[in-house]
């Protein structure tokens, strides 16, 4: 059986995706400012939950922004996604989900 390849250390660990709670006030948000527009909501959030899930595969596939390079950006129709990739807990730590008319660097703390 020496043979057989050591399957453990090809397990690829899926990244956890972590929402701060100021990114949740800013879904809040979202869904207020998009009440009269239920289709653009329901796309958002669908390309949201879309999105989300190839992080957890490969968290590293947005560009950073360089504006603060210790974050990386998602684009999400009109809006960005700010997050942090964590390698020591294998997590996806997201910051904020902002408007993209937004003076973006003054939400980001």
């Amino acid at each position: 059986m020496k043979f057989l390849p050591n399957f453990e250390k090809s397990i690829i660990m899926k990244y956890k995706p972590v929402y701060l709670p100021v990114a949740n006030l800013d879904i809040i948000g979202i869904e207020d400012a998009l009440t009269n527009y239920p289709n653009k909501a329901k796309r958002l959030f669908q390309e949201l939950e879309r999105k989300i899930i190839d992080l957890e595969d490969n968290p590293y596939m947005w560009p950073v922004y360089q504006v603060r390079p210790e974050y990386r950006r998602m684009i999400l129709e009109d809006h960005l996604l700010f997050y942090k990739v964590d390698e020591d807990d294998h997590k996806v730590r997201i910051y904020r989900i902002l408007y993209d008319k937004m003076n973006i660097p003054e939400h980001l703390e």
